[in-house]
């Protein structure tokens, strides 16, 4: 047997016994050595077989014919593990390698023969691997290279690139953190280059002209930034360009705007789009004839598009949404584009003026022109697509009734979109989608129109149902879960629906989002919720349901959101939802629910953010089990009948503490297609109105306890909140001084202290509120004056001290002398008398404390007048601070 077989039988039995010792010794639970008895027979074992000597036979491996040398190895996905130096240079008629796919296998050094064409090791761990590029540079004759997912770095450089023949390199996702390196741009075949997902930075060097072979160019998802160079528009074979999500700027006309470039004859795929480019479309675009994708979505660019697109007759998709583009589109624009099946310009002002007798010369499957101007009338040039999968036509300004030819079009729509117009009539029909559709989801959107009438066209195959904002009436159809038995989501908020909740939406076991708020549901709540595993929002706020609450309502495993405020709901939380382990809102305000707040709320919720439930009958203290509750950003006990103190322990809320992980409120269903989905919602008091808050709720930290009865000192620990954005405490009986260190609540932008017994002064610190807008100290019996400096002095409006009669200085006008100094020399005057006061006091205080430490520390070592000692002291400062 030559020296080459002799390297390939090491090389193979080494790896299989490695992968068997692994295997049959490891186990898949087991960690110890192979038992000795059980060794010893597979010993025996192995001496007995007869092994083929001729390795041209062995699987995965091929011999030339003549010579008999091995020149393939194909070990892809043989699951090898562990860490191993690979020497190949022994094969020397090697020409296909390919271990890709092995996953657990590292190899720390590499050495191949320089006949090698094709080299796969997507994969396989090469982080260790320093002498890569140098021994791939090695190998004059290789034509193919992947090297993708290998954990690569660049390390080191060639001064001379020997991969002449070069033709497709891989090397998309690897950790480079560099700039493309320069030797890329030397290799003088290559064909195509893959270099995606790579962590590569900086500018695209104007080198890349010298690839004057290149078929396939991917740069996609880098931080490559800066303008896209001229030379590019050089690369005569260039057919595939992929430059999508980096960040890129500037213009695009350098590379794609010159008439005579000669890239436009070779162009066919163009991904812009996720970047930061800007400036008006090349008005040449039109002469890139074999274009079948332009995609510059996520941009900036700004202008009208030009008429030439209409001359793409390769076309197949055009996106260009979400940009800043303005102007007409008509008929000329999509003149002959015939082979059109995406038209995507949603997030425009892009004005459609079509003739309603048009008829387009394509076909589509897919149209989203949401946001842009299609109205007044329905776009009657879809009559004729036959083919829609996607109709995406929110906020459209189409004020129309949906026509009757548009049910002849619906079978092939799983996704329609037409939100946010006044489209008015009964509901649109919709047939069955097509059998060849069935396993995809399909979503309907009809949100925020005027359609009207009853709720009797219900689609049987919907996944998500949202007719909400709309003015439907009547009921919600008993049999709802034998019509939709597929919904994911179903919204019927903000309508007219009348009727009691039907106990059948209980039996949608694929339920994930049920909104029913804004309506006139009476009755009460259905008691059959144990069904539903999958639940995720419940949301029944603002209609006139009564009675209890039931316990299956506490039965849903994953349920993230319920909303039962504003309705006449009775009787106790029931204590079933404790078991919602994943709340994060509880909202079940504006009721008449009573009793005590329950403990386990703050014991067992511990995922919860909002909690709400003011404006009900709750009774009693506040738990100390509330300051559990880490994640809580919205605390609402306002308007009950709520006594006691305010614990300490309320300055244990971490996430006011220390507000960095906003989040996302927003939940979808567990579909695929997440197009449309909840949006949390809760009602705050904030600076003197109610405010609703969907998309920044997620901004905001507030705590509201006014219109209670509880009574005590405001804690000084409620002052380290340096998140908080709203506090009201006001109508309580609260006493004492505000909270010296009112100052450290930097993020507060409202206060309100009104109406309780609070007295003395008005902290200084309080000037350090920054961002406070407003602020209600109204009566109380504070007195003194009012602090000077910073945002204080826009807050002008003399209401929000009235009721104090001891307050002087601006805005209030009760004593000249004392009024805010305007000129500099009183500002130095008052500073000064300021000065020497607290001088004055600060002396009389130093020599109280020293008499008074004095007599103590006579008396220290009675222990009857140490212990009277102490508590006098500790009573003092409590009433000092």
């Amino acid at each position: 047997m030559g020296t080459s077989a002799v390297t390939v039988v090491k090389i193979l039995a080494m790896l299989i016994l490695l992968q068997s010792a692994l295997f049959c010794c490891s186990g898949a639970n087991f960690n110890g050595s192979c038992i000795k008895i059980e060794r010893e027979a597979l010993v025996k074992f192995k001496a007995s077989l007869a092994i083929d000597n001729d390795c041209c036979r062995w699987e995965r491996v091929i011999c030339e014919n003549i010579t008999g040398h091995v020149v393939k190895l194909d070990l892809s996905r043989a699951s090898f593990q562990g860490k191993v130096s690979l020497h190949l240079g022994n094969l020397s008629s090697l020409q296909y390698l390919d271990l890709s796919a092995n996953n657990e296998l590292a190899i720390d050094s590499l050495h191949f023969a320089s006949s090698l064409k094709y080299l796969n090791m997507e994969g396989v761990l090469l982080d260790k691997c320093d002498n890569w590029l140098q021994s791939i540079n090695m190998l004059p004759s290789l034509l193919e290279l992947f090297l993708s997912n290998c954990q690569l770095s660049i390390t080191g450089h060639v001064s001379h690139v020997n991969l002449t023949s070069l033709e497709v390199l891989y090397l998309r996702g690897n950790n480079f953190n560099s700039t493309i390196p320069s030797w890329l741009f030397n290799v003088p075949n290559l064909q195509h280059l893959y270099l995606s997902y790579s962590s590569f930075r900086g500018s695209l060097s104007t080198e890349i002209c010298n690839l004057n072979s290149l078929a396939f160019l991917d740069l996609s998802y880098n931080s490559l930034e800066g303008n896209i160079p001229k030379t590019l528009n050089k690369l005569c074979n260039l057919s595939e360009l992929h430059l999508e999500s980096n960040k890129f700027s500037g213009e695009i006309s350098g590379p794609f705007g010159n008439s005579s470039s000669c890239i436009q004859n070779s162009l066919q795929y163009l991904y812009l789009l996720n970047n930061s480019f800007s400036g008006s479309l090349p008005n040449n675009l039109g002469q890139f004839k074999c274009l079948k994708f332009l995609l510059l979505s996520h941009n900036s660019f700004w202008g009208p598009i030009p008429v030439s697109i209409g001359q793409l007759y390769n076309l197949e998709i055009l996106d260009f949404s979400q940009n800043s583009l303005h102007g007409k589109v008509s008929e000329l624009h999509l003149l002959k584009i015939r082979g059109l099946s995406e038209l995507i310009m949603s997030g425009n002002s892009l004005v459609f003026d079509i003739d309603l007798k048009w008829v387009p010369p394509f076909q589509l499957s897919s149209i989203d022109l949401s946001s842009c101007k299609l109205g007044p009338w329905f776009p009657q040039w879809l009559k004729t697509q036959k083919c829609i999968a996607y109709l995406l036509m929110s906020n459209a300004s189409i004020s129309d009734s949906i026509p009757d030819w548009f049910e002849n079009i619906s079978s092939n729509i799983i996704g329609l979109d037409l939100s946010y117009n006044q489209i008015f009539g009964t509901l649109p029909k919709l047939r069955k989608l097509n059998t060849s559709y069935d396993a995809y989801y399909r979503f309907i959107l009809l949100k925020s129109n005027m359609f009207e009438g009853s709720l009797t066209h219900f689609h049987s195959d919907a996944s998500i149902l949202d007719i909400s904002s709309n003015l439907l009436r009547g009921q919600i159809p008993q049999k709802t879960s034998k019509i939709m038995p597929r919904l994911r989501l179903l919204s019927l908020s903000s309508n007219n629906l009348n009727g009691t909740i039907p106990a059948s939406l209980c039996r949608i076991e694929s339920l994930d989002i049920l909104h029913l708020s804004k309506n006139l549901l009476p009755g009460r709540i259905p008691s059959c919720w144990g069904n539903l595993q999958r639940l995720t929002v419940i949301d029944l706020s603002s209609n006139i349901l009564n009675g209890r609450v039931p316990m299956s309502l506490g039965s849903q495993q994953f349920l993230i959101s319920q909303h039962l405020q504003n309705n006449n709901l009775q009787g106790q939380i029931p204590i079933s939802l404790r078991n919602l382990e994943y709340l994060e809102t509880l909202d079940l305000s504006m009721n008449a629910f009573n009793g005590f707040m329950p403990s386990w709320i703050g014991e067992s919720l511990s995922s919860l953010k909002v909690l709400s439930v003011h404006s009900n009958k709750f009774q009693g203290e506040i738990p100390q089990q509330l300051c559990y509750l880490a994640s809580l950003r919205i605390l609402n006990l306002a308007n009950n009948m709520m006594t006691g103190t305010i614990p300490t322990c309320f300055g244990n809320f971490t996430a006011i503490a220390m507000p960095e992980n906003k989040g996302l409120w927003d939940y979808y269903p567990r579909v695929p297609f997440e197009e449309d989905g909840y949006s949390e919602n809760v009602l705050v008091y904030v600076k003197g109105i109610e405010r609703e808050y969907t998309s920044t709720l997620r901004f905001l930290y507030s705590i509201d306890l006014s219109g209670n009865k509880f009574a005590g000192n405001i804690p000084k620990e409620l002052m380290t909140l340096s998140g908080l954005q709203n506090l009201n405490l006001s109508e309580n009986k609260l006493g004492g001084h505000i909270p010296w260190n009112i100052g450290k609540l930097k993020s507060l932008e409202s206060l309100d202290l009104s109406k309780n017994d609070l007295f003395g002064s008005i902290p200084s610190s309080i000037s350090n509120l920054n961002f406070l807008s407003y602020m209600n100290l109204s009566f109380n019996h504070l007195s003194g004056r009012i602090p000077f400096g910073n945002q204080l002095q826009t807050l002008d409006d003399k209401s929000i001290y009235i009721g104090n009669n001891g307050l002087r200085g601006f805005p209030l006008n009760n004593c000249s002398g004392d009024e805010l100094p305007r000129g500099a020399e009183k500002v130095g005057n008052t500073r000064k008398h300021d000065f020497e006061m607290l001088w004055f006091y600060s002396g009389l205080g130093m020599g109280f404390v020293a008499g008074f430490v004095g007599v103590c520390s006579i008396l220290y070592f009675k222990d009857s007048w140490r212990y009277a000692c102490f508590q006098l002291v500790d009573r003092v400062y409590n009433k000092l601070w």
